[in-house]
């Protein structure tokens, strides 16, 4: 290779990505949550969508093996506080957030733009990251507003 990893992610922090936070529950009922900025569509017929979790995460093992469902939930502009909440190594960041039952009994967090309730069709290597192929069973269209944005290693907005 002829750069580094640093400068690899440099390169990759020029793609600005929407930010987005996924929850899933584990089977003995505990809640999980990570923040992502690697959401992607990968088919309309049958309707599926992608991302990828790190290995090193915390909730790796809940998101590639416990849990069969989780949600995407696609962040506004002023949920920032949830993306650095769910981004931290914290214990409890569902303490006080309001959320609501997604159908298949897990999390959707309420105020988003929209969301993606899924069943796990795949789980692929991705290197250092698992990359979840969830199969959309139902979707919200949420608040209006602008999306929270992910750009340069830092936050950005529309305007």
């Amino acid at each position: 290779m002829s750069f580094s990893p640093r400068e690899f992610r440099d390169c990759l922090g020029q793609f600005a990505t929407g930010v987005a936070v996924v929850t899933t529950r584990a089977t003995d009922g505990s809640k999980a949550g990570i923040t992502i900025n690697s959401f992607a569509s990968v088919s309309l017929e049958p309707p599926l969508v992608l991302f990828s979790v790190d290995r090193m995460a915390a909730s790796h093992a809940i998101f590639i093996g416990d849990s069969k469902h989780f949600c995407i939930n696609v962040l506004q502009q002023e949920q920032r506080i949830l993306s650095e909440r769910f981004a931290a190594p914290i214990d409890d960041r569902w303490q006080g957030l309001e959320f609501e039952d997604d159908g298949h009994g897990i999390p959707r967090l309420v105020g988003n733009i929209a969301s993606f309730s899924c069943a796990r069709h795949a789980v692929h290597d991705g290197g250092d990251h698992s990359i979840i192929v969830g199969r959309v069973e139902n979707i919200t269209l949420g608040q209006t507003g602008d999306p929270l944005l992910y750009y340069g290693g830092g936050y950005a907005r529309l305007s």
